[in-house]
């Protein structure tokens, strides 16, 4: 048996691996792996045997911020000590990039969760996903409150792919010097630039040229709306603003949204507008590193890592 970084020649059998531990209706695709790996390739593994896979770990950074992403092993290698090992090696990677590492896990996975409390991890506030409906109105409110009747402060809504080139540059990096400050330096960048090559789109939420917050999609990689609002006391119209927009240009589907529960008055507000929690995930955190930015900042980040 052995450990080796994951190549794009392993994905075949990852699905294969990943589909019997956790018999999903569908199968994962090789698009959606090479998506996961794309985002970080030197923190993510395969365990084989005789050349086989028989087990992966994800993992990528965002800035400082480090997390564990889908892990498998065969069934017939439970118990023998082999995930842990898998685990540790992608550990060892985030340990040296970052300074907070997360992961999510379904709850109903306690095996998983077990093995993570032994590796160190502990939980926190678990993740929410929200299914919004097509009947979806929401407030369509999108001025600032705080503005006077003869002032109005309107907040600017775009796709990402219909900005020209200079114009998504100028946001790329705004996006970029926003997130890092706000959020302990976390970043997007991989996640986003993932998006810009094709395969998603971003709602970009500002007022005079500075980001507000964002929404982004990718219907391989990331099939749920997920982003950052700023912190202010006009976050509710913000979120409601992209969604009406989101909703407007995507007339035809129900969408997802996952939000972090720490956020309680924005998911009773979703919950307000019709939306519905079909599921959560358990999130949890290494001890021993400073702490993970949710406890810190109240800029309402949606997911911050996809698992």
């Amino acid at each position: 048996m052995k450990i080796e970084l994951m190549n794009d020649s392993h994905l075949e059998e990852i699905i294969e691996i990943d589909f019997m531990v956790f018999e999903r209706e569908e199968p994962r695709t090789v698009s959606n792996l090479k998506g996961l790996r794309k985002k970080d390739p030197e923190g993510c593994y395969v365990l084989l045997k005789d050349d086989v896979v028989v087990g992966y770990s994800f993992a990528k950074t965002m800035g400082q911020k480090g997390f564990l992403g889908p892990l498998g092993l065969h069934p017939s290698l439970h118990g023998g000590g082999w995930g842990k090992k898998l685990i540790k090696h992608s550990l060892d990677y985030l340990k040296g990039q970052c300074n907070v590492i997360g992961l999510e896990v379904r709850p109903d996975i306690g095996d998983n969760i077990g093995l993570y409390h032994k590796l160190g991890f502990h939980s926190s506030y678990p993740s929410l996903i929200l299914e919004v409906p097509k009947t979806f109105q929401g407030h369509k409110e999108t001025s600032s409150p705080n503005a006077s009747d003869n002032e109005l402060i309107r907040y600017d809504l775009e796709l990402f792919s219909e900005l020209s080139a200079d114009r998504k540059k100028l946001f790329l990096n705004k996006i970029e010097l926003w997130t890092k400050q706000n959020l302990s330096g976390l970043s997007f960048k991989n996640d986003i630039d993932l998006i810009d090559y094709g395969g998603g789109d971003i709602i970009i939420m500002s007022q005079d040229n500075e980001p507000l917050g964002f929404f982004a999609h990718h219907p391989v990689v990331f099939p749920q709306l997920w982003g950052v609002i700023t912190a202010d006391n006009c976050q509710k119209e913000i979120l409601m603003a992209g969604l009406n927009f989101y909703s407007e240009n995507n007339p035809q589907r129900d969408f997802l949204i996952s939000v972090n529960s720490r956020y309680d008055d924005l998911v009773d507000l979703l919950i307000g507008e019709g939306c519905k929690v079909i599921k959560s995930v358990n999130r949890m955190l290494l001890n021993d590193f400073e702490g993970e930015y949710h406890e810190k900042s109240p800029d309402f980040v949606m997911r911050a890592w996809h698992a």
